[in-house]
């Protein structure tokens, strides 16, 4: 069974927020979302969940609207982070609401979790720090058994182990259960380390999915120019990460024969080829955007 976005469009105060977005969500995979700040990340998540209505577009599971499907509401789980309703009530009172609420929630994994991790079963969500409280909604987010998990910067506010035992938490629950994850976080190291593909939310629709052992045509490198200008192809056709002095280090969205060919003239003293990262690919899809910023700072000069 997979969740199927198709055509997905919201405005928000007249404002199109988000623009045919379609995409599909297989079983047991983790995705990572990614955008901009604003780009729309949180509405489309509000959206898939049923908490805002879509203006346009179909959300459906395999060829079934499961927007009007009653039965089906406990197939998929999506809380706002890190505030939310959980905040007023103690976990016990928590898991009181969701085992009505979701038909698998799992009582005995859910309450060794709150052991694991130390968490106060009578304390209020709301007493917990930062760091807690984002832990506490990806253990409910679990407990509930739901086939579709939808987790908003879940790592945010976390230390390095405990956030190290969230992912180790995230890939166990689709591995023995087959649960599929969708991610939105602005951390793409991070996502690198869990995530099976990517999804980049652009001008308010998906611009591109990728894989980073997929994206070919995506390159990086690390050179040194001769000469005291900098070849004017590097700039035209790739984004520039780095530079000092001479060496720079660029990434090619859509390397090409041609591009090849002119790195390996004579214009270089040394050219390196690079492991692309998730961060790379997202700097390349906002290149123009970079340049813009770039030389609207240079005409401030």
């Amino acid at each position: 069974m997979s969740l199927i976005l198709e055509n997905i469009s919201k405005k928000i105060h007249h404002h199109a927020i988000l623009k045919n977005a379609s995409f599909e969500l297989k079983e047991g995979e983790i995705v990572g979302l990614v955008g901009r700040n604003g780009a729309g990340k949180t509405t489309l998540f509000r959206t898939i969940s049923g908490e805002m209505q879509a203006d346009f577009g179909r959300i459906g599971l395999d060829n079934k609207d499961y927007m009007k499907t009653v039965a089906v509401h406990d197939q998929l789980f999506y809380i706002d982070m890190p505030d939310n309703w959980l905040a007023f009530y103690t976990p016990k009172r928590v898991k009181s609401i969701l085992e009505v609420a979701y038909t698998d929630f799992d009582s005995d994994w859910y309450d060794d979790r709150l052991k694991q991790f130390g968490l106060n079963n009578n304390k209020r969500v709301q007493n917990y720090s930062k760091g807690m409280k984002a832990l506490f909604t990806i253990i409910v987010s679990f407990a509930s058994r739901a086939q579709y998990v939808l987790l908003d910067e879940p790592l945010d506010g976390l230390d390095v182990l405990v956030r190290d035992q969230v992912k180790q938490l995230i890939i166990d629950r689709v591995t023995k259960n087959n649960t599929t994850v969708l991610i939105a976080s602005h951390n793409l190291v991070e996502l690198d380390t869990l995530v099976d593909r990517i999804l980049l939310l652009k001008d308010g629709t998906i611009d591109r999915a990728f894989a980073i052992e997929n994206n070919k045509n995506i390159k990086k490198y690390q050179l040194a120019y001769d000469g005291d200008v900098m070849p004017e192809f590097l700039r035209n056709n790739g984004t520039i990460i780095a530079q000092v002095g001479h060496i720079v280090t660029i990434v090619f969205d859509n390397f090409d024969e041609d591009i090849g060919i002119k790195l390996a003239g004579s214009d270089f003293k040394f050219i390196e080829e690079l492991p692309i990262s998730s961060e790379d690919i997202f700097r390349a899809s906002f290149a123009n955007e970079v340049y813009a910023w770039q030389q609207e700072l240079g005409g401030e000069q």
